[in-house]
């Protein structure tokens, strides 16, 4: 079956989408569409919620990887440049919610 992971991210005070966005098409995307165990990568920016649904949306940005395997995916995930790309991550990030799950066919 095929996984995936999911974050939702909201941004620290300040920093603007534009900035985040950029930093999102020159490094990240790049950096993650490298990994091995990344078959694809897309974030969606939160723009509001549906059918009424009142309040604040619970994120502001959606990443949605489809991955080969949970434990290869976590695996890629280590060493120092994956170290200094987290830092630069958490630069522009405040929260992250990851979660990860089997897709349903």
């Amino acid at each position: 079956m095929a996984q995936r992971a999911f974050f939702l991210n909201t941004l620290h005070d300040g920093v603007t989408p534009a900035d985040y966005e950029r930093w999102l098409r020159e490094v990240d995307y790049p950096f993650a569409r490298a990994q091995p165990a990344i078959r694809r990568y897309d974030v969606t920016r939160i723009d509001g919620n549906l059918f009424g649904s009142e309040g604040e949306a619970p994120c502001q940005y959606l990443e949605v990887i489809d991955i080969t395997d949970v434990e290869a995916y976590e695996q890629g995930a280590q060493g120092p440049e994956f170290e200094a790309f987290l830092k630069e991550w958490q630069a522009y990030v405040a929260e992250s919610n990851m979660v990860w799950g089997e897709v349903v066919e």
